[in-house]
């Protein structure tokens, strides 16, 4: 077994272990934030935080599992194809998405949910990134994380649609109940 077969099975273990601080802390900490949100960020915060307010941890949780779901599937076909192109430019929109995560705090200047596990995880994504990109010309590699960068940021946007409709389903669903 060769180092990338090895380093493949981090991604979703890296992306669930980081993932795990956002569904346990986001909506605590916008409740807790709120108004030094809408204070130092007020029109982003005007457009932000109802959809967040909107939102449970379960929906939350849901688009997550999604996304693992999403990773999961594509390191097995990886690893059991060793075609790992795709995996490398999802890997590394990963770790840019962690990146973005550290400049966030920066930005607002205190914990933001997933800062300690962005900070955890970026020196074994770039360890892991520092080796893979050698086994694949570079274009290839700027080209397959573009390619991912795009993928991610829309199944972002689906996901975030599917939280909300989840949520309001969940609401209804409770209701029933009683």
């Amino acid at each position: 077994m060769n180092d990338i077969e090895v380093m493949v099975w981090l991604f979703p273990i890296l992306f669930i272990f980081h993932d795990f601080e956002e569904i346990i802390f986001l909506q605590a900490w916008i409740k807790k934030n709120r108004g030094y949100l809408c204070e130092r960020f007020p029109k982003l915060s005007k457009k932000l935080l109802p959809h967040f307010d909107s939102i449970t941890t379960s929906s939350f949780a849901l688009g997550v599992a999604e996304e693992f779901i999403l990773i999961s599937i594509i390191t097995v076909i990886s690893y059991v194809t060793n075609w790992y192109i795709l995996w490398v430019g999802l890997f590394i929109a990963f770790t840019l998405h962690l990146v973005i995560h550290c400049f966030q705090a920066l930005i607002v200047r205190k914990y933001v949910p997933a800062v300690i596990t962005s900070v955890l995880c970026l020196p074994i994504c770039i360890y892991i990134i520092k080796h893979v990109v050698k086994l694949f010309q570079l274009d290839t590699v700027i080209l397959y994380s573009i390619l991912a960068f795009i993928i991610m940021v829309v199944n972002l946007g689906i996901i975030h649609k599917g939280m909300d409709l989840f949520s309001r389903w969940l609401t209804q669903y409770e209701q029933q109940i009683k």
